[in-house]
């Protein structure tokens, strides 16, 4: 790594430095955050460590925005280590429900903490849009069946027993059918057969998008006061890896930046994705995605920092099922997100992790690459076109190779990343005017020399290569 350790030698804009004045955030026409005028890659920690020497040993190794909870102790603390803050408004920027209230609460934390110089971006409740349609889900299919067999266990009437049965039987039938407004009233109809009203019968799937609509409304609303009373900090709106891109769109008008968190790891097991794309290279894929539903806009993906089994009871035998990341697959996920769009990316899931296990350290080795890097990955992507080829070869290959171009000091850098699972030999074309000219991959040492306009590599599949210019 030895070109990087060249960048940090040579830049000072590879760390993040607060000021004595709240920080000044603006974005870029290219989607690059500026901060106090200088273009910025965000790399974030949701995780807000307790112990002092965890939280430097993130700062130390790069991160440069910690989640803060809406307190001065909390972003003091990471003013002390140069280290940006982002605050979730909660759903006081929601003023679709008690607005007068609501409006109070968010004026007062933009005055309480709007002028902080540890404050970058509000954010608004995570993963809203998918929650309209998820809490509805988690009732319906899951607690209200389980409360629904309690009580009709407990009953003494034989034949009301099989009848009520029957109904949950069909109301099943009806949700796997999507016939959701009638599975709901069935289910509804046994609460009243069992003598008692229905515990939730607003949270259903039925009107989960009448429900979204409205939220969605409401927290423009919340957004635009925001916006005209605190213009210097960006809002951003974190989704779940899942609805349509017309649904995200309407509630990204609420936002500056937008992403969404997938964790993916292992490929096929997490269930995470439900797009067709199940391996690490999710991250691009939907990165992608949330750029399509807010073009124009910055994305910034939240990425896995955790093992499905830190955080679930995972009783699969198979060691494989629930594991933590490995070093290749974190960078990979990192690079992929970058390499399709990513101008920021944030890490959610570490406090669910030992400060002494390999992930953590793996998390942070990673971190230090990209930070060395942050003059890279804050430039201008290089205006090409770079046409990218790669040689025939026995897979499908349904997704390849996707290659960044930026430009540094009037050179310019190639990210490269394989979404394929085999091994791809590549060809960067388009460089006519860089005949001769030395390329070295910056962890392995591999080289190339642009020959003919072109040069040719070899990359393992999902995995990434940073080509430096020498």
């Amino acid at each position: 790594m030895r070109c990087l350790e060249i960048i940090c030698l040579l830049t000072v804009c590879a760390l993040p430095v607060t000021a004595a004045h709240a920080a000044t955030a603006a974005i870029a026409p290219d989607r690059m955050l500026v901060v106090d005028g200088e273009r910025t890659f965000i790399i974030g920690l949701y995780e807000n460590p307790a112990e002092d020497a965890v939280l430097d040993a993130a700062a130390k190794a790069g991160f440069n925005l910690v989640h803060a909870s809406a307190d001065a102790a909390a972003l003091d603390r990471l003013s002390a280590r140069n280290l940006w803050a982002w605050i979730n408004t909660g759903a006081s920027i929601d003023f679709s429900e008690n607005p007068s209230a609501r409006e109070e609460e968010l004026r007062r934390m933009m005055a309480e903490f709007g002028q902080h110089p540890a404050l970058l971006v509000w954010e608004v409740p995570d993963e809203a849009l998918w929650n309209c349609f998820y809490g509805a889900t988690m009732w319906r299919r899951s607690q209200e069946p389980a409360q629904l067999r309690t009580a009709i266990d407990a009953l003494s009437d034989a034949a009301l027993q099989t009848e009520l049965r029957e109904m949950m039987a069909s109301s099943s039938d009806l949700w796997n059918n999507g016939l959701y407004a009638q599975a709901e009233e069935t289910a509804n109809a046994i609460w009243r057969k069992l003598g008692q009203e229905p515990p939730n019968p607003g949270l259903n799937l039925s009107n989960a998008p009448e429900r979204a609509a409205k939220m969605c409304a409401g927290m423009i609303q919340g957004y635009e006061l925001l916006k005209k009373a605190d213009p210097n900090h960006p809002v951003w709106m974190n989704h779940a890896p899942r609805n349509q891109v017309n649904q995200l769109a309407a509630f990204n008008r609420a936002a500056d930046i937008v992403g969404c968190d997938i964790y993916p790891v292992p490929a096929f097991k997490t269930g995470h994705s439900d797009l067709m794309e199940r391996t690490p290279a999710a991250a691009g894929a939907y990165t992608r995605r949330m750029q399509e539903a807010a073009p124009g806009k910055p994305v910034w993906m939240v990425l896995q920092g955790f093992g499905w089994r830190d955080i679930s009871d995972d009783p699969s035998p198979d060691p494989n099922d629930g594991r933590r990341p490995t070093l290749e697959e974190t960078r990979f996920m990192a690079y992929d997100a970058i390499v399709h769009g990513a101008r920021g990316i944030l890490y959610w899931g570490s406090a669910y992790i030992e400060k002494d296990s390999q992930l953590w350290q793996d998390l942070l080795t990673v971190i230090a690459e990209l930070n060395a890097l942050q003059p890279v990955l804050s430039a201008p992507d290089a205006p090409g076109p770079f046409p990218t080829r790669f040689a025939e070869t026995y897979g499908s290959v349904d997704r390849g190779i996707q290659v960044l171009p930026k430009t540094v000091s009037g050179k310019v850098w190639f990210l490269v990343v394989n979404d394929w699972t085999e091994p791809l030999t590549y060809t960067i074309a388009g460089l006519d005017d860089f005949n001769g000219a030395r390329y070295v991959e910056n962890y392995t040492e591999g080289e190339a020399i642009v020959k003919d306009g072109a040069l040719t590599l070899t990359i393992p599949g999902q995995r990434v290569h940073v080509l430096v210019p020498e």
